[in-house]
């Protein structure tokens, strides 16, 4: 088998950057597990926020939207909204100021406006809010199927069930990839978009790029009946936690953040208990809310928090698409496209995604 790229890795960074290339040359797609998006793609509380910490961040998830919205007819964003709030002083100014510096559309909600449209707030800590209007939930699926339809119909070969050994290489660059059957796939550039598993292949290759997967707990919540439910998603900032609503009932998350080894991670009972004692002080309306089902999901940083994108200048060839954290839904098809035009030569990519800050 030969390719001209071959990509590690069929969450919704893979099928991005696989999408993107595919037009211009011979891909091949990678995925260990017998479905795509079947690990921290799948498994996150599909949350788009529109305002970020740093601007390019800020940047790729609106350009994100952009792409989506021009290669699906479907609505992949319930714009329900997002508000940030805090039970710091000054924490909301602050996001305020952020957001009209990024052009990114917000309320302040206070005192009557905030309980008109968070009443489960009432009694907790949270006094102001910024509702973001262009936030909200995304279709994770129809995101996932969505992109990994583009990337085949423009050519790529979406290989699931099959796991990749190593990256071949020789004479400082790359050859292609060894799968776990022993096949030998030849191939110019590798894309490795392998989230947890990213590291495992640098340190395979002799580069140990400084990646670390932690642990985050989500739960479905039933609540009690009467209780009212958020129209927006709530986040908070300091004593993170974050809540939406899910059918009837509800998402949340504790925010819990342990650091963890690639594969399976189990659920554990603690995080119930964290995350009562959070929604108790931020919505003692949903703190009566019973469990339905608790998983766990990794989640991939850097040291710096900042995306892992472009090549590697230790092996000419080899590319990354990692580290997007929590950003992953939000960001990822805005970062498949700029990896796509880097390896295409079509464009430079920001300094602060760069690998090589991390060597």
């Amino acid at each position: 088998m030969a390719c001209d790229v071959a990509v590690v890795g069929g969450g919704i960074a893979g099928l991005s950057a696989a999408a993107r290339l595919a037009g211009a040359c011979r891909v091949c797609l990678f995925e260990r597990d017998a479905v795509i998006g079947a690990h921290a793609s799948g498994r996150n509380a599909a949350i788009y926020r529109p305002l970020e910490e740093d601007e390019v961040s800020a940047a790729l998830a609106r350009r994100s939207q952009e792409l989506l919205a021009e290669t699906s007819e479907q609505t992949l964003l319930s714009a329900v909204g997002l508000t940030l709030v805090s039970g710091r002083a000054g924490d909301v100014e602050r996001q305020r100021r952020r957001a009209a510096s990024q052009g990114v559309p917000y309320r302040v909600l206070e005192g009557e406006a905030l309980a008109a449209v968070h009443p489960e707030l009432a009694g907790g800590e949270i006094q102001a809010g910024l509702l973001l209007t262009g936030g909200g939930v995304l279709d994770i699926h129809a995101i996932l199927r969505g992109l990994e339809q583009q990337a085949r119909a423009a050519g790529a070969r979406v290989q699931t069930r099959t796991g990749v050994r190593r990256v071949l290489h020789g004479r400082g660059h790359v050859t292609g990839l060894e799968l776990d059957d022993g096949t030998t796939v030849a191939a110019s550039h590798v894309v490795i978009a392998a989230g947890a598993w990213s590291a495992g292949f640098s340190a395979g290759l002799g580069l140990n790029l400084p990646l670390q997967p932690y642990r985050r707990h989500l739960v479905q919540l039933s609540p009690e009946a009467g209780a009212s439910l958020p129209g927006p998603v709530t986040w908070r900032l300091d004593d993170e936690v974050y809540v939406r609503r899910e059918g009837t009932g509800l998402l949340a998350s504790p925010c819990d953040e342990v650091p963890a080894l690639p594969g399976e991670v189990a659920a554990e009972s603690h995080a119930l208990e964290h995350l009562a004692r959070k929604l108790t002080r931020l919505a003692p309306g949903l703190s009566g809310a019973g469990a339905q089902t608790i998983w766990a999901c990794l989640r991939t940083f850097a040291p710096d928090r900042q995306l892992v994108v472009g090549p590697d200048p230790r092996l000419a060839g080899l590319h990354w698409l990692t580290g997007l954290g929590g950003k992953g839904m939000s960001v990822a098809p805005a970062v498949g496209e700029l990896l796509a035009r880097a390896l295409l030569d079509m464009d430079d990519l920001d300094r602060s995604l760069h690998v090589a800050r991390l060597i």
